[in-house]
């Protein structure tokens, strides 16, 4: 009879405390009302540094990366992946660095650390993606975007392509699904050695050219200024360099046409592989039909044929992200957190034709980003153009007198402008609002908003 060597014994006994921890934090933590993302995670990883590598074998993955629409491409996945019959589990709480992705996979191992669900769909931050790669071999890996974001943690644009390049070369197995459109994401493929499938968008607007503030507007090879057959918006687009050569690639999974867009969703004509089909996209603005080709592209890439079509009008959203809450005349919370993000939010703002309030909450806690310049790189003139529909500002948060400023360079006149010291205060007076309420809010402020206001109509807490 073979003796087991003392440190398999010792890995074991730790990985099943470590188990045990996590899922008894997890639950207290719960009960508490707080989530228990990332302290679970946080002790299971100091129990056991290799717990995520055990808990993780067997477990078919797929992962989403990139500076936005990571949420919401989550959810839109697991709705296919779950229509299809997939049982699965996945980081809905949001909790997308290495502990909090540490919390899902021990929680869904039973006390021996064989997984309950064989499936999951895991959100990843950009900057942590290489250290949660050299723990998990995910079977698909999605990078939606980069965009300018939190310079005080992750610099400029080439800092985060560098980590997502560095990154995808630890996956080598990984099927890449690429966003065509973003020069920065697409050429991932030329340093990786992975199998590459592209999506994007094979038409846009009349744009020749991105603005200054462009976040890429220099080819990543060779440095000349892009040319565009079109933009779609921000850097996306037909982008190509006249110098090298550089270009969009074609991609597998595309939007040829979109044939209808209202407040509510888009009626698309889609390519999938050389397929042309019809899809309603359950969600408003032009982001999320970028968030709805990457979703699609992930579970065709897993084996599905494509994902349900959502024509009884079925809402698939993130918390915090278009999401309505039934209270007073009506509130929509749409998180933002960088320029181009805040730009798209107010280019759907621009296209609401009822009255209504809004509300803007700006922190620059440490999950928010502690440099709050980039709300100066955000079009809100846009907004005061529109202030016919917008009857009342509110501003609150950590750096509400920036915000105020900010408003006021925009032309909103002051009597319109109003600064809220207690937001839960104004929270708890919105069922006897008489109007509409939007509220834009950076993650922390979401966070907090949230809590209260699902409190108050029933919601699900933002972990389920």
């Amino acid at each position: 009879m073979e003796h087991e060597h003392p440190e398999s014994k010792i890995t074991t006994a730790r990985a099943i405390i470590s188990i045990a921890v996590c899922k008894f934090l997890r639950r207290i933590l719960r009960i508490m009302g707080h989530g228990g993302t990332n302290l679970p995670g946080k002790a299971a990883l100091r129990i056991c540094p290799n717990i995520l590598t055990l808990t993780a074998a067997g477990i078919r993955t797929i992962i989403v990366s990139g500076t936005n629409g990571k949420t919401t491409t989550c959810r839109l996945i697991e709705q296919g992946l779950q229509a299809s019959g997939i049982s699965l589990f996945s980081n809905r709480s949001g909790a997308n660095l290495l502990a909090g992705i540490i919390t899902e996979y021990a929680s869904n191992a039973k006390w021996n650390g064989v997984p309950k669900k064989t499936t999951a769909v895991i959100e990843c931050d950009e900057a942590a993606l290489k250290l949660v790669l050299d723990y998990i071999s995910p079977e698909v890996i999605v990078l939606t975007n980069v965009f300018r974001d939190q310079l005080d943690r992750y610099g400029e644009v080439a800092h985060t392509l560098d980590e997502l390049k560095t990154a995808v070369r630890k996956a080598q197995d990984a099927m890449l699904c690429l966003n065509a459109d973003d020069s920065l994401v697409a050429s991932v493929a030329d340093v990786s050695p992975n199998s590459c499938v592209f999506f994007g968008i094979n038409s846009g607007n009349q744009t020749l050219h991105c603005t200054e503030l462009s976040d890429a507007m220099y080819c990543i090879r060779c440095k000349h200024r892009y040319s565009y057959r079109y933009v779609t918006y921000a850097h996306l687009g037909g982008f190509f360099c006249p110098n090298c050569g550089y270009e969009r690639p074609q991609a597998n999974v595309a939007v040829n046409a979109v044939i209808e867009e209202n407040r509510e969703n888009s009626i698309v004509e889609l390519s999938i592989h050389g397929r042309t089909i019809r899809r309603t996209i359950p969600l408003p603005a032009l982001y999320n039909v970028y968030n709805y080709l990457a979703a699609l592209t992930a579970v065709t890439a897993f084996g599905l044929s494509d994902l349900p079509n959502f024509s009884g009008g079925e809402k698939v959203i993130g918390f915090g992200r278009m999401e309505h809450f039934d209270i007073g005349a009506g509130v929509t919370m749409i998180l933002v957190k960088n320029p181009t993000g805040f730009t798209q939010v107010i280019e759907y703002l621009s296209g609401v034709t009822s009255e209504y309030d809004l509300l803007c909450c700006l922190n620059d806690k440490p999950q928010d980003g502690t440099d709050i310049s980039w709300i100066w790189d955000v079009p809100l003139e846009a907004l005061s153009d529109n202030g016919n529909h917008i009857h009342d500002v509110y501003v609150s948060g950590t750096r509400k007198e920036d915000m105020y400023l900010r408003l006021k360079h925009a032309g909103f006149p002051t009597a319109r402008l109003c600064t809220v010291d207690k937001p839960l205060g104004f929270i708890r007076q919105l069922a006897q609002h008489t109007r509409p309420v939007v509220i834009v809010p950076t993650y922390t402020a979401m966070m907090e908003l949230r809590r209260s206001l699902a409190r108050k109509t029933g919601s699900k807490a933002f972990w389920e």
